[in-house]
């Protein structure tokens, strides 16, 4: 039931999904276009045992075997990102700090392997390569000249990119694709979630708290409405529930609120959705059929009429209790107003007391 239930606030909401995901695309894709393309170059380096001390022995080959290989491959990647040989290949390449305030560095140690990856990412393609191979040189020429044991040497040197790593444009969009859906999703739930409780505290205040009906203020609210900008026919019907008139005063509050809802929930079933139904008077109730006249109005408050003539229980005193409605219908006539159209009810009501209990006033009979 609650995932049909989201399903429900997602129908509701679902051009708010669609517009997030949209707007962070179209983000992702201008903030790609106007973003500076970054080249990445990258170069490998091999961290082996010295040649030339391998032929010294089996003591020399024993001392290499004690040495921790993981830490001096490590610290053979530090010195590759250390300021020193940094600012040695800023010499060798006879740039400035200036020259290359947008490009970034970094050495990282394969997995499971020898080799150390040291790449520089900037937006000059060419400039990158070259600070990757003359850092990659200063390097190995430090290394060469402090340890003897383990060499680093140059295993792949790095050449021009052609294809800039950054922006994607692509790979932008589906991610922000993804997160817009995302938020958008977020928002579409949370927006019914917030709507939701404001609209049955708005729906509330609009029904009168005994019957469960609209209050009459409302429902003349409407009424005036309809009767002001109606370009279709429809009819006025007023239901006095004469059998109750004599307990008003006499049953327990909560007795009665539960027979008055008992008639608007009769009302509401016998009627369409579009039809109002409202609390008139301590008896009475008052119904808006929507684009219904003549025989069509009087048949749909006959089968209101027979459903209010069951009996009701009293739940205090376990005794039937007839609600005896008697049922006035006016239909809408070009011209009128509100007020008009709750007199000529009135006025059907009148005559529905003293015949059948039910009575019609058409648009074309005069009163």
């Amino acid at each position: 039931m609650e995932i049909k239930l989201y399903f429900k606030m997602l129908q509701r909401s679902w051009w708010l999904v669609v517009l997030t995901a949209l707007v962070a695309v179209a983000v992702a894709l201008i903030a790609a276009l106007f973003a500076t393309p970054l080249y990445q170059a990258s170069g490998r380096f091999i961290v082996s045992p010295n040649p030339a001390l391998l032929s010294g022995g089996g003591s020399v080959i024993d001392s290499l075997a004690t040495l921790d290989k993981r830490s001096i491959i490590t610290t053979y990647a530090e010195i590759l990102k250390s300021p020193r040989i940094y600012r040695e290949a800023l010499t060798t390449l006879g740039l400035t700090d200036a020259d290359v305030e947008d490009y970034t560095f970094n050495a990282i140690v394969l997995p499971d392997t020898n080799i150390i990856e040291f790449s520089v990412r900037g937006p000059d393609p060419v400039r990158a390569t070259m600070l990757v191979n003359s850092i990659g040189e200063q390097g190995v020429r430090y290394v060469s000249n402090l340890y003897r044991v383990y060499d680093m040497s140059l295993l792949d040197p790095a050449v021009v990119p052609t294809e800039p790593v950054s922006p994607q444009p692509l790979r932008s969009a589906a991610v922000a694709l993804v997160v817009g859906l995302a938020l958008g999703l977020a928002l579409a739930l949370s927006r019914e979630l917030i709507r939701a409780p404001i609209t049955q505290f708005m729906q509330q205040r609009e029904l009168d708290e005994v019957s469960q009906a609209l209050k009459r203020s409302t429902f003349e609210e409407r009424l005036e409405d309809v009767a002001f900008a109606s370009a279709k026919d429809f009819s006025l019907c007023i239901v006095h529930l004469d059998g109750l008139t004599e307990y008003v005063d006499v049953l327990p509050k909560s007795t009665m609120s539960t027979i008055l809802q008992h008639v608007t929930q009769i009302l509401k079933n016998q009627l369409r959705g579009n039809d109002l139904v409202g609390r008139w008077g301590d008896t009475d109730f008052a119904v808006l059929l929507s684009e219904t006249r003549g025989d069509a109005a009087t048949n749909t408050m006959e089968r209101v009429r027979t459903a209010l003539s069951i009996p009701i229980r009293l739940d205090v005193s376990g005794e039937d209790l007839a609600l005896d409605p008697k049922i006035g219908i006016a239909e809408y006539r070009v011209g009128d107003t509100a007020e008009s159209l709750v007199e000529n009810t009135n006025w059907a009501l009148e005559i529905a007391k003293k015949g059948s209990g039910l009575y019609l006033l058409r648009a074309t009979e005069p009163i």
